[in-house]
């Protein structure tokens, strides 16, 4: 499964942030690990046109991006998404209106409903996932999360949608294993200490780095994913790393990889996300 964490963070002064922080690794039957370079934090596009004078809707008048999250069933939550992403960014209205993330949410909910169902009938219990959509929501001029999971009623899963939409500083959502106690870790690691290199605004990162080490979940492993959300949109982060502990030199990384040139050269145009250490 996987260990994905979002969370209100208010360290930039006036630009509080989401940020979100998952493992990387997808494993198999009996937790054998199969990918370690695995995104399980992605950027939904939302694109609205209106009609231009010759009544094609052509004109552009709403782009964004959200952050989309996801843990259990691979094949289903990365499925989902393409199939998302394809309606979300091409979105119409007459009107000029723009989705809230309710509303984005909510329509993901149908769509979730639908494929999770003809899915189950195959795959059972291995079908089961769970998905987040959080970012700013330029209609309600605020940060929000919202959370789809399986729930189990009447001896049948049924999709819920769980809002969360007065965060306040540190207010936070996981999905993945060890729910119980990866949480009480986050919420012990808000609630205490400053350590040199380890700012409590960012615990939750930290709180998955050190079970990626430390090798105590078998289905929590890889590297760092790290990405922040805002009203910009969604933006990855990457990492800065040493070559060698101790020796200045180092590298920027992404999922484990280094961005070597070629990874970044686009034509004439680069591909820099942030780095942070």
């Amino acid at each position: 499964m996987t260990a994905i964490a979002i969370w209100r963070n208010d360290e930039i002064d006036n630009n509080p942030s989401l940020w979100a922080a998952a493992d990387s690794c997808v494993s198999g039957e009996r937790g054998r690990q199969l990918i370690t370079d695995a995104v399980k934090i992605l950027s939904l596009p939302i694109i609205c046109r209106r009609p231009e004078t010759d009544g094609f809707f052509s004109e552009t008048y709403f782009v964004h991006t959200l952050g989309y999250c996801f843990a259990g069933s691979t094949l289903m939550g990365q499925n989902a998404y393409l199939g998302l992403s394809m309606l979300l960014s091409n979105l119409t209205s007459e009107t000029s209106y723009i989705p809230s993330i309710e509303d984005i949410a909510r329509q993901v909910l149908a769509y979730l409903k639908l494929t999770f169902r003809e899915y189950s009938l195959v795959a059972e219990h291995k079908s089961l996932f769970e998905v987040a959509l959080f970012g700013y929501c330029h209609n309600k001029r605020r940060l929000e999360i919202f959370v789809l999971r399986p729930e189990l009623i009447q001896g049948v899963f049924e999709f819920r949608l769980t809002g969360h939409q007065d965060l306040k500083v540190h207010d936070f959502v996981y999905l993945g294993d060890d729910r119980a106690a990866l949480m009480h870790e986050i919420s012990d690691a808000f609630a205490g200490e400053a350590v040199p290199g380890r700012p409590i605004a960012r615990a939750p990162r930290y709180v998955i780095e050190d079970r990626i080490s430390n090798k105590e979940s078998r289905t929590i492993d890889g590297d760092i994913q790290l990405a922040i959300a805002d009203g910009f949109g969604l933006r990855p982060l990457a990492l800065t790393k040493p070559r060698t502990l101790g020796k200045p030199d180092g590298y920027r990384s992404y999922l484990g990889r280094e961005l070597t040139r070629d990874l970044t050269s686009v034509g004439e145009a680069q591909s820099m996300p942030t780095a942070i250490v």
